[in-house]
């Protein structure tokens, strides 16, 4: 069965009413692109929860991975960021059909995601800032190379992230005013701050996965590779923050370990230490006032407690 009542995208999106006439023209837009792409479907894989994702062979036999999204603004730059970084750092985009907003992706093989790697922390953090440093090669800056002058002709193609983070702040502040009681309108207050002047202050922009947990590191033989992307361009201290917060709980050890792992970041990847905190921070109380406007107020309360926890890294 390719569109199993349990597939995340099937219970995630059937709680959106927007989303629901999409979903229902769902298993119509898996046959079209089968049909489109000559392809061998497997079963999907249960994962996304925004897009359908499975296995299948093209013509060739050629292993490859199909994801239909359903049309929102974070995936919609997807395909034009995988074809700038064509393998480097991430899948490769092999086929695509924007009217349906499928694409057709090189396969991983094993696949091992960087999540549930065996390795220790330090290590993969490690793997993970040696993909990031293969993404964000893909500058405005870097002219003079040719992959920097195609970069240079497809900048507009990507939202700006102080455009994105500015909007989360108008969006938080309004959240406070609804639910201020229990909340540090204070601590918000810097937060949302954070979210306003972090972009404007750094010394480079670069081409942002905007997504990078260790979820969407994947291994490909000796090398890994990124996927699902939310591309934008802006502050490269913006990236790492999913990367240490999902690798583990940093919260769950000392605080030592986590001063010496946001420093371990910084090393690999030649940033600011505070800046990766402070926009650890800012994404914190962001997703703190998000949860409790979903009326999840405990693990409001809960993502508030880690972002006063970061803080205190600065004391």
């Amino acid at each position: 069965m390719l569109v199993p009542a349990s597939l995340p995208v099937v219970t995630e999106l059937g709680r959106i009413p927007a989303a629901r006439p999409w979903l229902d023209t769902l298993p119509a837009l898996i046959a079209s692109v089968r049909d489109e792409f000559d392809l061998a479907l497997e079963p999907p894989l249960h994962g996304g929860s925004c897009s359908w994702v499975a296995p299948a062979r093209l013509p060739d036999g050629t292993p490859v991975i199909v994801k239909i999204g359903w049309p929102h603004r974070e995936m919609l730059a997807e395909p034009a960021a995988l074809r700038l970084w064509d393998g480097r750092g991430a899948v490769r985009l092999l086929r695509e059909d924007p009217a349906r907003h499928a694409l057709v992706l090189e396969r991983c093989d094993p696949g091992e995601p960087l999540a549930s790697s065996s390795l220790p922390a330090p290590e993969r953090l490690r793997i993970g800032c040696s993909v990031l440093r293969r993404l964000w090669l893909a500058a405005p800056d870097s002219v003079g190379t040719s992959f920097g002058a195609s970069f240079g002709a497809s900048f507009g193609a990507f939202e700006d992230l102080g455009t994105v983070t500015a909007e989360w702040a108008d969006l938080t502040e309004e959240r406070l005013a609804r639910l201020r009681p229990g909340y540090d309108a204070g601590f918000v207050g810097h937060g949302v701050r954070l979210l306003r002047e972090l972009p404007s202050s750094a010394g480079s922009r670069v081409l942002l996965h905007g997504d990078f947990n260790p979820g969407n590191v994947l291994s490909d033989g000796g090398r890994w590779l990124a996927i699902d992307p939310k591309p934008m361009v802006g502050d490269p201290a913006y990236d790492p923050w999913p990367l240490l917060e999902q690798i583990d709980d940093p919260f769950q050890h000392p605080r030592p370990v986590l001063r010496d792992r946001v420093r371990l970041l910084a090393g690999e990847l030649d940033l600011d230490a505070q800046r990766i905190v402070d926009w650890a921070i800012a994404r914190r109380v962001e997703t703190a006032l998000w949860a409790a406007h979903h009326d999840d107020v405990p693990g409001g309360a809960h993502v508030m407690s880690e972002a006063r926890a970061l803080a205190d890294l600065s004391r």
